[in-house]
């Protein structure tokens, strides 16, 4: 029933060079290219976690629930997705709801979509019929956005 190609070796984990803290991986996740890797979210899933934080170096489509912090170099965020918390990362587009802070160099929300919560961005298109509850802050550069992004996970992490 299962077999292995013995031609496929399995990958090895790349050993982590940084302190978990510093906030590089959130730099990266930010600024650096996508991979080309895209992970998928499920609408059947939901994911509730204290103090949670998905991380993707590619390409995020939300397409189910998750109650905590989201971050890619790309993020999608269905018509069925929901998000309670941050969402950060080069390139958002939403078309289901986020309730929280959204930052990205490029922001676009889609007909479909509900906003609650402030918006950090470097280029930000509407479309009618999306709802949008908040602020939107025009920042600088990507060093402005990082800011936000660091201040937001220092802030959380106090409080936890």
């Amino acid at each position: 029933m299962f077999t292995r190609n013995s031609s496929v070796e399995p990958k090895m984990l790349e050993q982590r060079t940084t302190h978990p803290n510093s906030g590089n991986d959130v730099q990266r996740s930010i600024t650096a290219p996508s991979s080309g890797e895209k992970s998928v979210i499920g609408n059947d899933l939901k994911i509730i976690g204290q103090g949670l934080k998905i991380i993707s170096r590619g390409m995020l489509q939300v397409d189910g629930e998750i109650e905590g912090d989201v971050q890619a170099a790309e993020v999608i965020v269905g018509e069925k997705g929901k998000v309670t918390g941050m969402v950060a990362g080069r390139q958002i587009v939403v078309r289901g709801m986020v309730s929280g802070v959204i930052c990205g160099q490029t922001v676009a929300l889609q007909a479909s979509s509900q906003v609650d919560g402030d918006i950090h961005h470097m280029s930000f298109a509407i479309e009618q019929g999306a709802h949008f509850e908040g602020r939107s802050r025009r920042a600088k550069s990507a060093e402005d956005l990082l800011a936000v992004v660091e201040q937001r996970t220092t802030a959380q992490s106090a409080s936890a």
